[in-house]
């Protein structure tokens, strides 16, 4: 076990000059408690002492400087700058090289400004359905939300009220609701703040369905609006409150889809909306498709059915296959279009928006695998539409190869036209003989 060296004695410090001076004679006595008190350790307790050095170091300083020269001055001469050469800097790299930062590639970010849309007519060419809104304004409002089934504030601020204040907007909202034409929801987003929506009341689900048949009496596409109206009408949404729903993402991107291809002078759209299930089950034993969102756009002058499917990358390539592909397919082999909606041929728009896998591209390679037959499809990314589909061709058919990875329409040298030819129809006689002759005999 170790051993602590032994200490050494303390020494007593030794007083100096001063000190001694201050202490009392050696014959002197100490008669008096309060003489004896007033020394401690021959020291005299009643007299103040500080403790100031700085005499003593200003004297020590001056004298080892007495022989030095003055210091000069800081030279703060700004140094001149050497640049480098060119060949030494290394160029600038992506943090995360597996991002894509190309614009273009996916829908419009949610907390944007959607695009400004064309100012909406105010004026028709029949006489308003009564018992609606007062003012006309309000009127396209609530066929508006009507149309797209729900709309946030903000894409009615960029549809309806484009060139007024945010305040008439919240305003006539307000008012609506009011009148019990329309509900409002509120989304609690945990990045984005409070988003509001407008969806219609039965109230005003029933008058505005009446003034869409209305408006479209004599039109091209009369027969289609009261298909996809049935002769029971619609039902409202209703949204429980602090609680969104799961088809909200997928909703509101159709919805920003549909706006943006209204926006597109060169489409001609006449007729668009983003209704739930559109049409029938079935008709006659055939399975209908239920697309996101029915449009009428112009083909060469003439009226054209569009039927529009916004992917998300969260459906599995054989229930895309399943509900979509052969369902277009097996509509235009019998060429039963005309009968169920005025026109002879269609077109089917898919846009992309791979939420799932960040990988839009590869998504259409995949749904273009299971849509051989279908040779009316026509894909595209979703943020092809606002950012280039006024200026080229953005979209690719199922045949058509993705030989590139680039986010980029200008990249892909083989992009065609929004719309199907003719011959792209899957039309076959004898099948819609056979069709024809069963649906006579059973009626």
């Amino acid at each position: 076990m170790p051993v602590d060296p032994p200490r050494s004695a303390p020494t007593a410090a030794v007083p100096d000059d001063a000190a001694l001076a201050q202490l009392p004679p050696s014959d002197s006595t100490l008669d008096t408690v309060e003489n004896e008190r007033s020394y401690l350790n021959g020291v005299r307790r009643d007299v103040q002492r500080v403790l100031d050095l700085r005499a003593h170091v200003r004297e020590r300083t001056h004298e080892e400087n007495a022989g030095a020269t003055a210091i000069p001055d800081i030279d703060r001469r700004p140094t001149p700058s050497i640049e480098a050469h060119q060949e030494a800097i290394p160029e600038r790299v992506a943090i995360n090289p597996t991002v894509d930062t190309t614009t273009g590639g996916g829908l419009i970010p949610s907390d944007d400004t959607p695009p400004p849309q064309p100012t909406r007519q105010l004026t028709g060419t029949h006489e308003l359905v009564p018992g609606g809104p007062t003012l006309l304004r309000d009127r396209v409002a609530l066929l508006e939300i009507v149309r797209y089934r729900l709309l946030s504030f903000r894409q009615l601020q960029s549809q309806v009220f484009t060139n007024l204040h945010k305040t008439v907007l919240t305003r006539r909202m307000q008012a609506l609701k009011q009148a019990g034409f329309i509900a409002t929801w509120e989304e609690r987003l945990t990045v984005g703040g409070h988003p509001r929506y407008a969806l219609p009341t039965r109230t005003g689900l029933e008058w505005a369905l009446q003034e869409l048949t209305a408006e479209t009496n004599g039109l091209p596409h009369t027969r289609l609006v009261r298909l996809m109206i049935g002769e029971t009408g619609k039902r409202p949404l209703e949204l429980a409150p602090r609680t969104a729903p799961p088809f909200l993402p997928h909703q509101e991107e159709t919805n920003r889809v549909v706006a943006a291809l209204e926006a597109q002078p060169d489409l001609g759209v006449t007729w668009a909306s983003t209704w739930h299930r559109p049409f029938p089950n079935a008709i006659d034993d055939l399975r209908m498709p239920q697309p996101d969102g029915v449009l009428v756009a112009t083909r060469d002058g003439k009226p054209h059915l569009v039927f529009l499917e916004h992917d998300r990358g969260q459906e599995a390539p054989a229930s895309f296959a399943r509900k979509k592909a052969e369902r277009y397919y097996e509509l235009s082999l019998y060429g039963i279009a005309q009968e169920l909606f005025g026109f002879d041929d269609f077109t089917v728009w898919v846009t992309i928006n791979d939420v799932a896998n960040r990988k839009p591209l590869q998504r259409i390679r995949t749904l273009q695998a299971v849509s051989r037959n279908a040779r009316m499809m026509r894909f595209t990314l979703a943020g092809w539409i606002p950012a280039h589909g006024h200026q080229r061709p953005i979209w690719f058919t199922p045949t058509t190869a993705v030989v590139t990875p680039e986010h980029r329409p200008d990249a892909h040298t083989s992009l065609t036209g929004a719309f199907a030819a003719p011959s792209d129809a899957a039309l076959d006689d004898i099948a819609a003989d056979t069709l024809r002759r069963a649906r006579a005999g059973s009626a």
